[in-house]
């Protein structure tokens, strides 16, 4: 995935430093920190459109899987993805699956990351900003509604499974041979055509050491990987919110995203997205309207605070000419502070006999590069 910067509108920032959920000193962004009267963990639920189902009593007695000082570091750090400070990495699977053996597919998944971190940093010159699509999307966890005992017994599940996968990717973050052995996952897809790119990064990673400094030493990099889910089931959601000095916080993953079928103002998903600091991806393609979009923004962001709102856009590269300058003209008139990201290969997949979706690097690279 590759960022777009879009100029913020130079809204003033008023910062404080916390220190009960950080390990060390971290400036917040205070734009929205706006106590809500109007709002409540379960205010969704009078916007439901099916049987909400009964709140998850269990689940909520239960830690949260992320915490709050770590939502506010990553806002912080996609304010300066958007400022051309940074580069936001969004990857991992749409989709994950109870029978996949976790433990292997999570560092795996960790791995070829580090990889891409390690070469984008290269490239760009600038921090990577590390989200990664685990602990939470678990496609055929239920419906909206959570009635049944069995249903129940699945998120709960879906709570364990995501805090295993979490604890093993913080693990992982912080070990010191995280950065060992990168070139692996690059070199097993395609090792020649990168060999150049390898070869010099790693000259690079040997001078830094020859000059004194320990590359594998937690000090010289940044150990932190941040989650993201789609915003599914509701009731889990709710369940999993937590209040933090008059704020509230989701508790399930770092950064939440829509899709175009939760995208509507009057939906519960933007009902209970509007009262939580965590960040959102709102996926915008060919069916979003300009108007429509920028009502979505205000209405998740009315105090218009950098980093908490991310445009991932999936165009097609046959489509996105049509369609991409409309929105950010749109999104820019209207002042929005928002982090623009390209999305190659949603809308770029091809079908192959056996019902495989491929993506040709040539659709990605030109969606990339338009």
């Amino acid at each position: 995935m590759n960022a777009f910067v879009c100029a913020p509108n130079g809204a003033r920032i008023r910062t404080r430093t916390r220190s009960k959920n950080n390990r060390t000193g971290v400036v917040r962004f205070a734009v929205s920190a706006v106590v809500r009267t109007d709002w409540k963990p379960s205010s969704w639920r009078e916007k439901a459109t099916v049987d909400a189902g009964v709140p998850l009593t269990e689940v909520s007695r239960l830690p949260p899987l992320v915490y709050s000082g770590e939502v506010d570091r990553l806002k912080s750090k996609l304010a300066d993805v958007q400022t051309g400070k940074a580069f936001l990495l969004k990857a991992g699977d749409r989709e994950e699956d109870f029978t996949i053996t976790q433990g292997e597919n999570t560092e795996a998944t960790f791995r070829l990351l580090v990889a891409q971190v390690i070469m984008l940093a290269y490239v760009s010159g600038v921090p990577i900003v590390k989200v990664n699509h685990i602990g939470g999307d678990f496609e055929n966890i239920g419906p909206l509604n959570v009635s049944s005992d069995e249903e129940v017994l699945r998120v709960t599940k879906s709570y364990y499974q995501s805090s295993s996968a979490l604890n093993l990717l913080r693990a992982l973050a912080k070990s010191p041979t995280s950065m060992m052995d990168w070139t692996d996952p690059i070199s097993t897809v395609d090792g020649e055509t990168h060999k150049d790119l390898i070869g010099r990064v790693e000259d690079a990673l040997r001078f830094v050491q020859a000059a004194g400094l320990n590359v594998f030493n937690e000090d010289f990099r940044e150990p932190e990987f941040y989650v993201s889910h789609e915003l599914f089931l509701l009731p889990y959601e709710e369940a999993l919110t937590r209040s933090v000095d008059g704020q509230w916080y989701g508790s399930s993953t770092h950064m939440y995203w829509m899709t175009r079928g939760s995208q509507e103002l009057d939906e519960a998903h933007i009902e209970y997205l509007r009262g939580v600091e965590n960040p959102v991806s709102i996926r915008v393609d060919t069916e979003t309207s300009e108007a429509s979009l920028v009502e979505i923004i205000k209405t998740l962001n009315p105090s218009n605070e950098p980093g908490k709102v991310v445009l991932t856009c999936s165009f097609g590269s046959s489509k996105i000419w049509g369609k991409l300058p409309k929105m950010i003209r749109a999104v820019t008139e209207a002042g929005m502070n928002v982090v623009w990201v390209c999305d190659p290969m949603r809308e770029n997949t091809i079908p192959t006999e056996n019902g495989c979706l491929t993506c040709p690097v040539e659709l990605i690279w030109s969606e990339v590069f338009n």
